[in-house]
């Protein structure tokens, strides 16, 4: 068990725990960050086109084209609403990060601004209307956001 420093000259140190936390965390909302902007210029890309194969030319690539558009419209993929989605998540990690370096800093208040935005971002694709690929995009979304959060309240009792 760590042991913190409580005198009042000096700041308690911060759980090694709390600290690999915040570390995932930081290289996770990069990643999301990152990916998310590339999604949206993807789906944006998809969404201008329409085609999901950039328009071959043989009979072979048309029908597959054709299936796979069907495909996506049944799982109600529209790509308009996928990039939209893709730029306002990569956006919530903004706010995610704040809370991650409140947390750093040993702030409970972090904590709060953590979570909420934490729960927002995978339960936005089922808002936005993406039918399957949503409920699938949440579930996924949900565990983890939950996973760290129950992480994180762990170590509330070390924050101010």
């Amino acid at each position: 068990m760590e042991q913190t420093n409580t005198d009042a000259g000096m700041p308690a140190k911060r759980p090694t725990f709390l600290t690999v936390l915040c570390i995932l965390t930081f290289v996770g909302v990069a990643i999301s960050l990152i990916g998310g902007i590339m999604n949206y210029f993807a789906y944006s890309a998809l969404a201008a086109t329409g085609d999901m194969f950039g328009g071959m030319k043989t009979d072979a690539g048309q029908d597959m084209n054709n299936a796979m558009n069907s495909m996506a419209s049944a799982l109600g993929m529209d790509y308009g609403k996928m990039a939209m989605v893709a730029m306002i998540q990569a956006l919530l990690n903004i706010p995610i990060l704040i809370g991650a370096i409140m947390m750093w800093k040993q702030k409970k208040m972090g904590f709060w601004v953590y979570a909420i935005f934490e729960i927002i971002q995978p339960i936005l694709p089922l808002v936005m209307g993406l039918g399957l690929l949503g409920g699938v995009m949440a579930t996924v979304g949900l565990i983890f956001s939950i996973l760290f959060i129950i992480l994180y309240g762990v170590n509330l009792k070390h924050m101010k």
